[in-house]
C-alpha cells in the first residue's frame, strides 16, 4: 500500500511456504500450509512455525499478494488494476474472472518500477483510469497495462 513492491514482495516471500524448503528442518511445519506465526529470532526456536491448520494466514496471504502486490482487486465500480511488484519483474499475466466475465490481464514493467500505471488498454481502446468498468457476463476482456511513472487517474 506504500508503493514499495521490492519490500511487499520480501515479507510475502519471507512467510510463504514454498520458500521454507531449505530450512524445513527448523520450520517443522507442512511445507504446503502457511503458520500462524513463526518464532523470531530472540526465541531459541528462532524459525519454528507453528499452528498451520488454526491459521487465517493463507487467506490473507492470498489477498495480499493478488490485491496489492498484482493489485487486481474488485471495488464498486469495476475491476482496479494497480500493481505494486518487485522492480525486477518485466511483468505478468493473470487471468481473472470477474462477475462472470473473464479478464485476461498482461501487465508489463519496461522501465523497472514499483508502482505507478501509464497507460492501460482494454480491448483495444485506451482508458484513463486503471479501474475497468464491469463486463457483461460470458464475456473476455483484454487487458494490457504498461506500468511506468506517469500516472492515470483513478
Amino acid at each position: 500500500m506504500l508503493g514499495n513492491g521490492d519490500r511487499a514482495f520480501q515479507y510475502y516471500s519471507q512467510i510463504n511456504p514454498a520458500t521454507k524448503n531449505d530450512t524445513m528442518e527448523s520450520y517443522e511445519i507442512e511445507p504446503y500450509c502457511y503458520a500462524q506465526n513463526i518464532l523470531g529470532d530472540e526465541h531459541p526456536q528462532f524459525g519454528l512455525g507453528r499452528n498451520s491448520w488454526l491459521s487465517g494466514t493463507a487467506s490473507w496471504t492470498y489477498q495480499a499478494a493478488t490485491q496489492y502486490i498484482l493489485g487486481i482487486r474488485p471495488s464498486h465500480r469495476g475491476l482496479i488494476v494497480d500493481p505494486c511488484i518487485p522492480k525486477a519483474w518485466d511483468g505478468f499475466k493473470v487471468t481473472r474472472i470477474y462477475r462472470g466475465a473473464t479478464y485476461e490481464i498482461t501487465v508489463k514493467n519496461p522501465s523497472g518500477v514499483s508502482k505507478g500505471v501509464a497507460s492501460l488498454i482494454v480491448d483495444g481502446q485506451p482508458r484513463e483510469s486503471h479501474v475497468i468498468p464491469f463486463a457483461p457476463v460470458g464475456k473476455t476482456v483484454r487487458v494490457e497495462l504498461t506500468m511506468g511513472s506517469v500516472l492515470v487517474s483513478a
